[in-house]
C-alpha cells in the first residue's frame, strides 16, 4: 500500500499579543506560494481571529461548524471543502468562527483530529494561534512538526518568550524554533541580541531586520490588498523570509539576520 504523504504543520505563537504573528502567517504563505506548495492557514484565534479578514475572504464555513459536525457524526473526510474558504489555487483558509461566542463551544480534543486528516491534502498547514496557552495551542503544538514561538524587542514579550522555552522543555518537545520580530516597532531597541539570548537562554533562530516594516500595512489590510503586496514583493531584503520558510521545510535551524 502506497504511503499518504503528510503535509509539514507549523505552529506560529507568542506569549503576548502583537507582536506579528498574523502578519507572519501571512508572510509565510506567500513565500511557500512561490515554491508552489498548497497551504492550508488554520485560523486557531478563536475569539479576534483576523486570517480572513486580512485576506479580505468571506467564508461559508469555519472551524467551529467543523467541529459541530464531528460532534454531531454530521463530518465526512471527502466534504472538507465544505469548511474551507479558498484564496488562490494554492492557499485555501480554515477560518475562526464569525461568532466569537460559539469559540467556547468547540471541543478542543478534536483540534489535533482536524490538523492530522487535513495534513494528507496539503503540503503546508500553517496554523495562526491566540497568545494564550489555552487547550486549543496545546493540541495544535502536539501535532505540529515546528512551533515558531514569535517576539519583539520588549521585556514582556522576551520574559513570555523564557516561560514558553521552559514549558516546552518541561514537555520533552523540540519543536520550537525563535523569531525576533524587529520589523514590528522599528524604533524599539532597548535590548541588546546578547540580553535577549542570556535572558531566554538560547540562540534566536530568526531576526527579522528592521528595515521590513511595511509603514502603510493598516491601508493594504483594510483595502483587501495585503497578501498582494507580499506575494508581488521583489526586494533583496524581503527575500530573506524565503531563509526561513527553506528551514521550515528542511526541519533544521539557522539564523537570519542583517
Amino acid at each position: 500500500m502506497k504511503k499518504i504523504k503528510k503535509g509539514k504543520v507549523i505552529t506560529v505563537t507568542s506569549m503576548k499579543g502583537g507582536v506579528g504573528k498574523t502578519n507572519l502567517v501571512l508572510v509565510l504563505t506567500s513565500m511557500f506560494l512561490r515554491l508552489k506548495k498548497r497551504v492550508l492557514i488554520i485560523d486557531l484565534d478563536l475569539y479576534t481571529g483576523d486570517i480572513s479578514f486580512c485576506l479580505n475572504l468571506k467564508p461559508n464555513g469555519t472551524i467551529f461548524n467543523l467541529c459541530d459536525d464531528i460532534n454531531n457524526n454530521r463530518y465526512k473526510y471527502d466534504r472538507d471543502v465544505s469548511y474551507i474558504t479558498s484564496y488562490n489555487e494554492y492557499i485555501d483558509v480554515l477560518s475562526a468562527p464569525k461568532d466569537p461566542r460559539q469559540a467556547s463551544k468547540i471541543n478542543p480534543n478534536y483540534i489535533e483530529l482536524i490538523i492530522n486528516n487535513l495534513s494528507n491534502k496539503y503540503d503546508i498547514i500553517l496554523i495562526d494561534t491566540t497568545h494564550i496557552l489555552n487547550p486549543y495551542n496545546m493540541m495544535a503544538f502536539n501535532a505540529s512538526d515546528k512551533i515558531l514561538e514569535v517576539f519583539t524587542n520588549d521585556a514582556l514579550d522576551i520574559k513570555g518568550t523564557k516561560t514558553f522555552i521552559s514549558i516546552c522543555k518541561n514537555m520533552g518537545t523540540n519543536k520550537v524554533l525563535t523569531l525576533l520580530n524587529n520589523s514590528l516597532d522599528y524604533r524599539r531597541k532597548y535590548f541588546s541580541l546578547y540580553d535577549i539570548k542570556s535572558v531566554i537562554g538560547k540562540n534566536i533562530d530568526f531576526i527579522v531586520p528592521d528595515n521590513l516594516y511595511i509603514k502603510k500595512i493598516d491601508g493594504y489590510i483594510m483595502d483587501g490588498t495585503l497578501m498582494d503586496i507580499y506575494i508581488n514583493r521583489k526586494d533583496k531584503e524581503y527575500g530573506k523570509f524565503k531563509s526561513i520558510a527553506d528551514i521550515l521545510l528542511k526541519d533544521e535551524e539557522g539564523d537570519l539576520n542583517e
